[in-house]
């Protein structure tokens, strides 16, 4: 007997206080409307309403079953109006995975235009390393990873798209020793000094001991702002993007170096990676568009 359609009538019935008024709204005829009331009180052996010529009044054990009727028709109507949201993309949960690179060059960018158009849909993200973020990918913990290619191991389950590539370069602050010289002559040039950048795998086909030639990062880490102030604060070379940090060299308070002749340039590919066989939601694919026209 008691369906959401039924807790309706109880419900209009009572803010009404009218069978006629209440029946007209219900699109229901009067005799309808009695007869399902009289059969709900009939069916538990209860008085529901009291009538008479004033109208139509709750009794207290009406009442009661008002407060429930009232909370699971707003239960239905959030449930429906969710349902509505994400058939439109605009509501549900997206969760996503990026690497530090592709976290420093544009999330901050992807986050806000999720904001500004779905402020009502749910966007988790978590930074971390490539590995780690393709795992919880293939437990379904995400939707998508965005990171660099080559730290990929190839997996047929995988699909990957591209979204951009970003050249690389080498930085030093204002009047560091090297900072005065256009191009290095050697790269031992660069031994004497500290050598920094995120994990060194962000750099597709370099080996990690070729990122400053024959040597070795000095130090890693994965957070742009604390290498950002490092190289600001030390005689380090940071291996990093200039789109990285434009405020800094447009100021000149950090200075490009290039390295010896016939240095061919370091790329980090950044690519977009979903698992082929599981199909996003319309809010996850609305948010890998809008990630490969930021990123690209």
């Amino acid at each position: 007997m008691l369906n959401l359609r039924t807790l309706e009538k109880l419900v209009v019935l009572a803010e009404e206080a009218n069978f006629s008024r209440a029946a007209a709204r219900l699109g229901l005829s009067q005799p309808v409307l009695s007869r399902s009331i009289a059969q709900l009180e009939e069916v538990y052996g209860l008085r529901l309403f009291d009538r008479s010529r004033a109208g139509v009044v709750p009794t207290s054990v009406g009442a009661e079953l008002l407060v429930h009727a009232r909370r699971l028709l707003g239960e239905a109507d959030n449930i429906e109006q969710n349902l509505i949201l994400q058939s439109r993309g605009e509501a549900g949960k997206v969760a996503f995975g990026i690497g530090p690179l592709a976290a420093n060059f544009r999330l901050a960018d992807l986050l806000a235009a999720c904001i500004g158009r779905w402020p009502d849909l749910s966007v988790a993200t978590q930074i971390g390393a490539t590995d780690s973020l393709v795992e919880r990918l293939l437990d379904a913990e995400f939707d998508f990873c965005i990171c660099s290619a080559n730290t990929l191991a190839f997996n047929s389950a995988l699909t990957i798209h591209q979204l951009c590539q970003i050249e690389m370069g080498y930085f030093v602050r204002k009047g560091h020793p090297l900072a005065g010289r256009q191009q290095l002559s050697d790269w031992a040039q660069m031994r004497e000094f500290p050598r920094v950048t995120s994990h060194s795998s962000a750099y597709p086909s370099e080996r990690p001991d070729h990122l400053f030639g024959p040597f070795e990062a000095t130090l890693e880490c994965d957070d742009f702002h604390v290498l950002r102030s490092v190289t600001l604060n030390t005689d380090a070379i940071w291996l990093t993007s200039a789109r990285l940090s434009p405020v800094e060299i447009a100021a000149g308070e950090l200075v490009e170096i290039s390295p010896p002749a016939k240095r061919s340039s370091v790329l980090a590919d950044i690519v977009l990676v979903r698992v082929g066989s599981r199909s996003p939601s319309r809010a996850a694919k609305q948010i890998i568009d809008t990630a490969a026209d930021i990123f690209a």
